[in-house]
């Protein structure tokens, strides 16, 4: 039966423990924190849209490439 009650008031004092900690970091300023993180995070993400796009573009140019040799090699193979 000790060891359920250690425990137990070890798990309590535990959540104490977040309790403050979370309270200490509203109170210093948490928000902002929050904020600027949600902005660097969303700027990464628009720069990974760009990037997606740019990496589309060539794939399509390359695809084109490709399908002219594929042609050139096909026409080639005929005569």
């Amino acid at each position: 039966m000790a060891q359920k009650s250690g425990t137990v008031k070890r798990f309590l004092l535990i959540l104490i423990l977040l309790a403050l900690a979370l309270i200490v970091f509203i109170l210093f300023g948490g928000a902002d924190l929050l904020k600027s993180a949600g902005k660097k995070i969303e700027g990464a993400g628009k720069q990974a849209e760009s990037i997606k796009q740019q990496v589309e573009e060539k794939a399509a140019t390359v695809e084109k490439k490709v399908e002219k040799v594929k042609e050139s090699i096909s026409s080639g193979e005929k005569k």
